[in-house]
């Protein structure tokens, strides 16, 4: 494919090509080395000033007794705070600096107490000061060599030729600075004064040189983030390149693009690819929109892969990661609201508290993910997604527990069916708990009323204290319409039933059998009470069906499931009514078919959620019974 040449343009909105693959941004060399003349002059400048400076402390030495100690002193202190300047950050440093200047005043004070000196005032005032501008001096000419050996890796890949060259400029402004300090004395001065101050004027310069150029090699400058230099090096870089700032380059496709030296800094970069991409790292950019400064973000999106597995709590909001080698990586609270990871290879990656709002997961390999708390909505595309199992918890350590199936695979699709939200769907919450029989006869009441709202139980599920029930509706009715009938019919029928239940019944066509007939194999219901055969036992139905029902809707929370099982079950021995496992799985069996058959959406409830609703059963026996029952009534 042709390449685009970009270099050096001013982009506008108006004329934004969507389509940038194989293109080349940037700046042409006669910026970049516009740049680079502009670096070297003001370290040329600023050494002649530091060599001139450090030729005159060793002249201080052999010529000036009175100026001896200050000069010193603050040669010492410079040296001590390069060294720790190389090795430390800079605000680290000014310690080196504080305690310098602690026991260059110890000294005078000896010194003093020796007989040295004058006015004690005078004397404090001049080491002060002295130290002091020595290392200001000092100071700022090491930051400005950092910053220009920092700019020019970004301006060019390979720039070893230019350091040397502006190595050499240092070195020769040593010398210029020796000879303007020797033309202020007697030209009649010695030889090896003069060797001396040559010496330290060249010296104190080649230290500095190679100490920002250390300091630099350690700290990864310009390209670890956040950093002064890398910032303020990035925005040189930049200078005359291709400019996208402030833009909306959202879907752009700047696949295998050349964007080094490119103004990045866009207002919205929505899906913006940049897989291929070479140089982002040395482009400007912000975080506005996403988190594109951090360094391993810029590589996940260019390669595509990343051999740091933690992202958590960044912002990928809108990344492009189509296709990417997502394996093991930590999402844990991360923003990918609107990410494109179609295709994606998701397996065992961590997506806990995640924000998934709209991102499109289509064909992307979800196997093994860890989806506590996470975050999703109807826009959320798993199309075609493969997925054997999924987690659902982190445990205390932050490892993945909670398999899910438990002991079996997601069938085809499945995974796609329980998580794939509706759009037209009502999150209806209820704080005090659910009133399993108001509610449906809430739906059936609506449905019958009108059949045109298209009324259908999504599903239903306890979040804490809180029930949440899932019904989707028409799409052509406003989802805050139908919100507010259900609620209303809810709370009216909620009201009556209490008191008028029998009539309730009747005017949905639902009638009691109170005489006594058989429940199963080895028990017989009278009224409302169970008994088993023996007649040693009994339990009230309405009891039974509560727990029963309450196993259904925490399915998707297997230890509350395993607990109310254990009550269950501890109740029906203690009640004498079923002892054994086998009467035990047909009692609830029984309960499970009666419930069904008189409630439709406790039914589909039970039909939606089957798999689920097995796996979290903890004994085979009532799980083989359930099972058993869902054939039947399905």
């Amino acid at each position: 494919m042709e390449s685009k040449n970009i270099r050096g343009q001013s982009l506008k909105q108006a004329n934004l090509n969507s389509d940038l693959e194989n293109a080349i941004a940037g700046s042409s060399i006669a910026p970049k080395l516009a740049i680079t003349l502009l670096f070297i002059s003001l370290c040329f400048f600023a050494a002649i000033f530091t060599g001139l400076i450090s030729a005159a402390i060793s002249l201080d030495f052999w010529l000036r007794i009175q100026e001896r100690i200050e000069s010193q002193l603050m040669g010492l202190v410079v040296i001590a705070w390069l060294i720790s300047a190389i090795y430390q950050s800079l605000s680290k440093s000014l310690l080196t600096v504080i305690a310098g200047l602690g026991i260059a005043l110890i000294v005078q004070i000896t010194l003093l107490l020796m007989g040295f000196g004058g006015s004690i005032s005078l004397f404090f005032g001049r080491t002060v000061f002295t130290i002091l501008a020595g290392w200001v001096i000092y100071g700022l000419v090491f930051c400005l060599i950092r910053l220009a050996l920092a700019t020019i890796d970004v301006l060019f890949q390979k720039a070893y030729f230019i350091k040397a060259i502006g190595f050499v400029f240092i070195i020769l402004a040593g010398v210029m600075g020796w000879l303007i300090a020797i033309a202020f004395e007697a030209p009649e001065l010695s030889l090896p004064i003069k060797i001396t101050a040559f010496l330290s004027g060249i010296g104190f310069n080649i230290a500095l040189g190679l100490g920002a150029w250390i300091a630099n090699r350690r700290r990864k400058v310009p390209w670890n983030h956040p950093d002064l230099f890398r910032t303020w090096a990035l925005a040189f870089g930049s200078w005359g390149g291709t400019s996208f700032h402030n833009l909306d380059i959202s879907k752009v496709n700047f696949k295998n693009a050349k964007l080094a030296n490119t103004d990045l800094r866009a207002r919205r970069l929505y899906r913006t690819c940049f897989q291929g991409v070479t140089g982002l790292e040395r482009a400007r950019v912000d975080s506005r929109y996403l988190d594109l400064e951090i360094p391993k973000v810029q590589k996940l999106l260019t390669l595509g892969c990343s051999e740091e597995a933690d992202f958590s709590d960044l912002n990928l909001r809108g990344a492009y990661l189509q296709n990417a080698d997502l394996r093991r990586i930590d999402f844990t609270d991360t923003d990918l609201i609107g990410a494109d990871l179609r295709g994606a290879d998701l397996r065992n990656a961590i997506l806990a508290n995640a924000q998934v709002i709209n991102v499109d997961f289509t064909d992307a390999n979800l196997t093994g993910i860890c989806i506590q708390n996470w975050n999703v909505n109807s826009q959320t595309c798993f199309t075609n997604v493969l997925c054997d199992y999924i987690y659902r918890k982190l445990d205390d350590k932050g490892e993945r527990c909670d398999r899910f199936p438990a002991d079996r695979n997601f069938q085809p699709r499945e995974f796609e069916s329980l998580y794939q939200e509706v759009g037209n769907v009502v999150d209806l919450v209820f704080q005090e708990g659910l009133n399993w029989r108001a509610f449906a006869f809430t739906l059936q009441k609506l449905q019958i009323e009108d059949d045109g709202l298209g009324l259908e139980l999504k599903g239903i599920e306890k979040r804490g204290d809180l029930w949440v029930v899932k019904v989707t509706h028409n799409e052509n009715i406003p989802t805050q319409q139908v919100e507010k009938r259900l609620y209303a019919s809810y709370e009216y029928l909620q009201q009556q039933l209490a008191s008028k239940e029998q009539i309730i019944h009747r005017l949905l066509g639902i009638t009691e059998e109170l005489s006594k007939r058989p429940f199963g194999n080895n028990f017989s219901i009278t009224g409302s009470t169970i008994t088993n055969l023996a007649g040693s036992g009994q339990i009230e139905y309405h009891e039974a069906a509560e727990q029963v029902r309450s196993l259904v809707a925490n399915s998707s929370e297997p230890v509350q499931v395993t607990a109310t099982v254990r009550t269950l079950l501890t109740q029906l021995q203690g009640q004498n009514v079923a002892n054994t496992a086998g009467t035990q799985a047909e009692l609830i069996k029984q309960v499970l078919l009666t419930e069904a058959e008189k409630d439709p959406v406790f039914k589909q409830l039970l039909l939606l959620q089957r798999q689920q609703f097995i796996d979290a059963i903890p004994s085979p026996a009532i799980a083989t019974a359930i099972q058993e029952a869902i054939t039947q009534i399905s």
